[in-house]
């Protein structure tokens, strides 16, 4: 098993990935004498290592709630509101309308494991006003915030729509983590502009706001979005846990306003809980705090590939009494920690084994459940007695020696340092999954030999070529021009959606160049419009992630024409979210946040006003953290960026 040591949480980047990290434990064998005479073992099947996948590992969702009612306050006397006739502005919370009819969904990433694509992590995934939760990792869209002026009739004249959403990864190591919280103008109509926000998180005891967004008096206009970074930091005592909650309050106003309550507000409906309390008291090392969701159920992993990549015929039989035994621990129903008397329970179980070493070298006593569990201790005599062997077929063949399918429990004999592996992923997992004392948490036992990849590292889709130890598939569309404004110009294709599977330090692309399709249209809409302003070719995977831009590498297909200042470059803009990924894309000791097998996919796609444009309005972008467990988070959710000049939201390009 490839240990996860190399995961960190690092805290300030843009939105949520998880993490994991190691520990180790060792345990005896259990001592006895082979008896004289022993039964005969009858075989009780085998295990393909390829046939059960362990417990899937599902995301789960709450739905978001917001204050009910209307809060009105007077507009500024002498304001732009005031003049146009409103007297009042008033904040309400609605059910989140159906996306703009220029915004669409991303295509389909390719096909993911079941148990990945359970446990995507992406917000997009999940309904609007749904907060959606894995271990380490929080967030929620469609959170909408309705601004109305009225006049002295209480007629509505104007209207503002604000769109809200926030997501964080939790550290399994450290106790100061980043939530991003994005706020987005929608919609404007009437007397409405412009309008004032002001963000104001919090979160109960145990826990502490040492960063906000500087928002106060912060105006947004239309099609604007506002980026921010919530820091929190707990500091739970040694060999302690600390439980708390997040809320949110959003201060929404006419431009010179003065408002002290706020007219927006929400919570999160799942604690977080923040311990330095995972290892066990016995255990020489300090041990590391870390945070968690805590009522996601945690799933800690084991291989049963030979020592010392996986832990062998313990994990064998551990796997056999998942599925055989009426209880299935760990599978069907959860174990639950308990660090005391853990030598007790082992003596219950174990304490009657009988060695055969004439079955298994330096033979000792796997007991399943473990004795690390409340679950475990049952008393040996009532146990299954098992011989995991390996098989030529690369499974494994389980043979009973007593007992049967109906125990309640298994003793299965197993080499010693099958055992140590096992308690040592056991260990690991745990601090991996912040299990602390009296958390319950599912086991999924793997047979697999192959190295884990990420899912899209797994299997690289037609039309993909190779980028690194990844991928980059571009993918185009027919148009009758490849220019509009010269009705003489030939048909071609457009760029119609890119896709990428990014390892660690992805390759560099090349350099935008040539005549791409819509060039000569947005030349001449430059000129029609008198105005300077630079144009650029972008790249929708961008060259720094190895995107092509060249005339003859695939560099047509991977580019569109933008505003050099706008869609291109500024903030918001594409190079937002391209620096995200690339500072993500690199090992943890340089920065980044990937392991050897991990990835980034990243998917880009152009937005057409009809079936003959050559010039996209808008791209969204979206990005999602894939890890080699088979679990993934959103690096950063659905993004929708206008093809418009700087951050005027004027002059689009998209014909």
């Amino acid at each position: 098993m490839i240990s996860p040591r190399w995961r960190r949480i690092l805290p300030g980047l843009l939105l949520a990935w998880s993490l994991t990290a190691t520990g180790t434990a060792t345990a005896a064998a259990a001592d006895g004498q082979a008896p004289t005479a022993q039964a005969s073992p009858r075989k009780a099947g085998s295990v393909d290592p390829n046939g059960l996948t362990g417990v899937p590992a599902p995301g789960k969702t709450r739905p978001a709630t917001m204050t009910p009612g209307e809060s009105c306050g007077p507009t500024p006397a002498g304001s732009r509101e005031r003049k146009a006739g409103a007297v009042k502005g008033c904040v309400t919370s609605i059910a989140t309308p159906a996306a703009p009819a220029g915004r669409k969904s991303l295509a389909a990433a390719p096909q993911a494991a079941p148990a990945a694509a359970a446990d995507s992590g992406s917000c997009a995934l999940a309904a609007p006003r749904t907060w959606y939760y894995n271990r380490f990792a929080y967030c929620v869209h469609g959170l909408t915030v309705l601004y109305t002026l009225k006049d002295s009739n209480d007629k509505e004249i104007g209207t503002g729509t604000l769109d809200v959403s926030s997501s964080a990864v939790l550290p399994a190591k450290g106790t100061t983590w980043s939530e991003f919280v994005r706020v987005t103008m929608t919609g404007a109509t009437g007397a409405v502009t412009t309008l004032s926000v002001r963000f104001r998180p919090a979160c109960s005891a145990g826990c502490k706001v040492t960063k906000s967004p500087r928002w106060t008096g912060k105006t947004i206009i239309k099609d604007q979005v506002l980026n921010g970074d919530v820091v929190y930091e707990s500091t739970p005592a040694p060999g302690t846990k600390v439980d708390f909650t997040t809320s949110y309050e959003l201060f929404v106003t006419s431009p010179g306003a003065q408002i002290t309550d706020p007219n927006a507000s929400w919570s999160n409906p799942e604690k977080i809980r923040c311990d330095d309390a995972v290892r066990d008291t016995t255990t020489s090392a300090a041990p590391d705090p870390g945070c968690v969701v805590p009522s996601y159920m945690p799933v800690v992993k084991m291989s049963d590939q030979p020592t010392p990549q996986g832990a062998g015929a313990a994990a064998a039989g551990y796997l056999w009494a998942q599925s055989n035994l009426p209880d299935g621990w760990g599978r069907a129903k959860p174990l639950t920690r308990a660090k005391g008397d853990v030598a007790g329970r082992t003596a219950r179980t174990c304490g009657t084994f009988q060695a055969r070493t004439d079955l298994v070298s330096n033979d000792s006593c796997g007991e399943f459940p473990f004795a690390v569990t409340r679950e475990g201790g049952t008393d040996g005599a009532q146990c299954a007695e098992i011989l995991p062997r390996h098989s030529t077929r690369g499974g494994w063949v389980t043979d009973v020696l007593d007992g049967g399918t109906s125990s309640p429990c298994a003793r299965a004999h197993v080499p010693l340092a099958d055992k140590q592996a096992a308690e040592a992923q056991l260990a690991e997992g745990f601090e991996n999954q912040r299990v602390v004392e009296d958390d319950q948490f599912k086991v999924e036992i793997s047979g697999s030999i192959a190295e884990p990849q990420a899912v899209c590292r797994q299997n690289a889709p037609a039309g993909s070529v190779p980028s690194g130890n990844g991928w980059i598939k571009n993918t185009t569309a027919p148009v009758p021009h490849v220019n509009k404004t010269v009705p003489l110009s030939p048909a071609g294709t457009r760029a119609e959606r890119a896709q990428a599977c990014l390892g660690i330090a992805p390759p560099k692309g090349t350099e935008a160049e040539g005549d791409i399709t819509g060039w000569a249209d947005a030349d001449a809409f430059r000129t029609a419009n008198s105005t300077t302003a630079g144009l650029a070719r972008c790249h929708l995977i961008p060259n720094v992630l190895g995107g092509k831009g060249g005339k003859n590498d695939g560099g047509p297909d991977n580019l569109v024409p933008c505003w050099q200042s706008g869609m291109n470059t500024g903030t918001p803009s594409m190079r937002t979210y391209e620096a995200v990924a690339q500072r993500a894309a690199r090992e943890v000791k340089d920065g980044g946040i990937l392991g050897p097998n991990d990835a980034i996919f990243y998917q880009v796609t152009p937005d057409y006003l009809n079936s003959d444009s050559t010039i996209p309005q808008a791209v969204t972008m979206s990005a999602r953290v894939e890890r080699s467990d088979g679990t993934s988070q959103p690096l950063f959710p659905d993004v929708y960026i206008t093809n418009t000049q700087k951050n005027t939201g004027q002059l689009n390009l998209g014909n």
